[in-house]
């Protein structure tokens, strides 16, 4: 409960004042507890930011595995991702524009594998289901696929990154992101 609380605090205060502007005081500020408990439990606001990051990581990239896992046809699988994505990105526009400054920083070159080695993974994800829908035929096979996952990823980073200039509700802005994604990739994969 008290770690759930902590990671809780960071995460808002991160998106709010940014790494370098937040400190483990205003953490313990936040999360009503003392210093210590933030120590006990993490050693460190660099090992508190590299856990918090990996943990929301880690549910996205189990989210994409299991779609990755089920039944479903490719096409729909792939709607299925993109709908994960659009709504994780959507809902949490803020933490999304924190992970893109921290990567712009060099100062912490750990965070940045780090982030990168968490969005790799998920872009193994889509690749696998892409390249399972290549295999029944369903995708076309001549595509580069790094520059189609970059088409995808790129999109979604805009969307975060440029947030202030959708007017629209999350709702709304979800459900665009999501049909122009749908008709992007399968009028580029599906086969003529």
């Amino acid at each position: 409960m008290t770690k759930e609380k902590i990671l809780s605090a960071a995460q808002e205060l991160f998106e709010e004042q940014g790494f370098d502007g937040t400190s483990v005081r205003d953490i313990a500020a936040k999360a009503n507890v003392n210093v210590a408990l933030i120590n006990y439990h993490f050693g460190s606001k660099d090992l508190l930011i590299t856990i918090l990051i990996e943990e929301i990581a880690n549910a996205a990239y189990i989210k994409l595995a299991d779609i990755y896992k089920s039944n479903e046809r490719p096409m729909q699988k792939l709607f299925l991702a993109i709908d994960s994505m659009v709504d994780k990105i959507v809902d949490n526009k803020k933490y999304y524009q924190m992970l893109h400054r921290e990567l712009s920083m060099t100062g912490r070159p750990e965070l940045k594998d780090q982030l990168i080695k968490s969005m790799k993974r998920n872009r193994t994800e889509l690749k696998n289901i892409i390249e399972e829908g290549q295999g029944k035929k369903v995708f076309r096979t001549d595509i580069d696929m790094e520059l189609t996952l970059s088409i995808l990823f790129g999109v979604l980073q805009q969307v975060t990154g440029k947030a202030y200039l959708y007017k629209d509700a999350n709702h709304k802005l979800k459900t665009r992101l999501r049909h122009h994604l749908h008709d992007l990739m399968s009028s580029f994969l599906s086969k003529k």
